[in-house]
């Protein structure tokens, strides 16, 4: 689990250099992977369900969101009760309690929608197995509203549905517009550390950077850096960089400018990428130079 989450991170083909690199080399990051396992053998082994009883937030909210009409895994207690042995006598609710043992969180649905409730279903898949067994009808447990048990009454399209359906709408909507707008290479332009200006032969000032570069796509992406021609001069440190697939690349670049042409302390630069010859972002920075006069 500690390594593929790590995965997520670095991509799967880093995790498995580390792994061949082996310990010595990445002593860092494998103390991280204990402290990191040990937490989820904690949670597995010991603390398990108060996980969700405990920790996770959807518990907290389900009593702020839910009503009598909300769609939940409910015991229909109109037709279960009273509990008994099979007979007319009693309700279809036998009281083998298959429902409680396969409930991960330990609760009994019987008593009502619960905080430790995660709507995982075992309960329904167990009460239904009971049911076809002595010859009853299933969905004793089912995904019910508590109007629908005590009234019968069908799921009715509510003001709180109407104003949680457009609260979703506009999160997906939000989601699809910034994922149709990322830019395949997100970009940070950083100062190199410790630097602030460097003065050069022939009268000129520059200045030391580094760019970041984080390749979004499926492909690999040769990048150019590019800056208007008054704002100075721009000049790759090294090879130009190409952004491997699904990775990143960091680039050192230096910016020039003739001493003359300072007029102020710091100058806005605009910096723009390109990718394929195609502009896929812009960025600005501060270019430092000596004090006037």
């Amino acid at each position: 689990i500690s390594n593929y989450f790590m995965a997520y991170l670095i991509s799967m083909d880093e995790v498995m250099r580390y792994v061949h690199e082996g310990i010595p080399a990445h002593a860092g990051t494998f103390a991280a992977l204990l402290v990191f396992s040990s937490i989820f053998f904690f949670v597995y082994y010991w603390f398990r369900e108060q996980v969700c009883i405990v920790v996770c937030p959807y518990g907290r909210l389900q009593g702020v969101l839910l009503d009598k009409n909300s769609i939940v895994v409910a015991y229909d207690y109109v037709r279960g009760e009273p509990r008994g042995k099979i007979s007319s006598e009693h309700g279809d609710c036998i009281d083998c309690k298959a429902c409680v043992r396969v409930c991960p969180t330990g609760i009994d649905i019987r008593n009502g929608t619960q905080l430790e409730c995660i709507n995982c279903t075992a309960c329904i898949d167990a009460c239904d197995e009971i049911m076809d067994n002595i010859g009853k009808p299933r969905e004793l447990i089912r995904y019910a509203s508590e109007n629908n048990i005590a009234k019968k009454e069908k799921l009715r399209f509510t003001s709180r549905i109407k104003a949680y359906s457009v609260v979703l709408l506009l999160i997906v909507s939000a989601l699809i517009t910034m994922l149709a707008t990322r830019d395949d290479v997100d970009v940070t332009i950083l100062r190199t550390q410790g630097m602030i200006y460097q003065s050069l032969p022939d009268g000129y000032i520059g200045n030391l950077y580094s760019a970041r570069m984080f390749n979004k796509t499926h492909k690999d992406i040769p990048v150019q850096l590019e800056i208007p021609k008054e704002e100075g001069t721009l000049e790759i440190i090294g090879r130009q960089p190409v952004v491997a697939k699904e990775s990143y690349a960091v680039v050192t670049f230096l910016i020039k400018r003739k001493s003359n042409e300072i007029k102020k302390r710091k100058i806005d630069i605009h910096l723009t990428i390109r990718g394929n010859n195609q502009e896929i972002s812009n960025k600005k920075t501060t270019f430092i130079g000596p004090l006037a006069g």
